[in-house]
């Protein structure tokens, strides 16, 4: 098993996920609200890169949509949702089509064509996924990031899933990788604090969002697999 990790989104070059099983990580906090929404019933998730496009597709695809998102951290005021998982319980979600657009996450799919499957992991579903990628032979994780930057919540939850299956699989490690699986290895006692402390988890706190965080890294554990494809999230 070979395994790489890419910092951002606008890093992702088309060489590098061609063929592999790419995983995008938006720890804090779109993939963390895509895995809630489909585990608690939600028909499928919509990635969308704009916010016109989200309003464009729930005038097309009618009643049983919900559009979200958020710009900031900060809920886009017209819309039925934000990003806060919290929010997508099974009474909001089920049997929905949600529309999704976030600042940093959503871009990640768009940019992954050329990848033989796409998977959507959080630390909510982390032991599905490492048990679904158990069999794979050739794995990028993609990181969502921050403004086109590297983001150390993203990272980090990289890091805890390859500390996962590197102690099933003989494993090579990029370089990115194997300093992802250090910095996990390093943290893993406090790793709650770690994403606080990050820019993403402070973001939140300052935007009163901290119980996302806890919900997040701490609250439970979805046996979902989403898998992204022809523009949908599904499982």
């Amino acid at each position: 098993m070979k395994i790489d990790v890419i910092f951002s989104a606008d890093r992702i070059k088309e060489a590098d996920v061609r063929g592999k099983t790419a995983v995008v990580i938006d720890t804090l906090r779109a993939t963390s609200t895509i895995v809630t929404s489909l585990a608690n019933g939600a028909k499928e998730v919509i990635p969308v890169v704009s916010i016109e496009e989200a309003k464009r597709l729930k005038r097309s695809l009618g009643e049983e949509t919900l559009v979200a998102g958020e710009r900031g951290g900060v809920k886009i005021e017209e819309f039925d949702l934000g990003n806060s998982p919290r929010a997508y319980s099974q009474e909001v979600v089920l049997n929905k089509t949600v529309i999704l657009t976030t600042t940093n996450g959503t871009k990640c799919f768009a940019r992954l064509e050329g990848a033989q499957e796409v998977l959507v992991l959080s630390l909510l579903n982390l032991e599905a996924v490492n048990d679904y990628l158990q069999e794979k032979e050739d794995i990028v994780f993609c990181c969502a990031g921050t403004h086109g930057e590297f983001a150390l919540d993203d990272f980090a939850t990289a890091g805890k899933i390859i500390v996962r299956l590197f102690a099933n699989k003989e494993v090579k490690l990029s370089d990115r990788a194997l300093v992802a699986y250090q910095l996990y290895l390093q943290n893993k006692e406090n790793f709650l604090s770690l994403i606080k402390g990050s820019k993403s988890g402070q973001n939140l706190i300052s935007l009163g969002k901290e119980d996302d965080i806890d919900y997040i890294v701490e609250d439970q554990e979805f046996e979902v697999v989403p898998t992204y494809c022809e523009g949908k999230i599904r499982v």
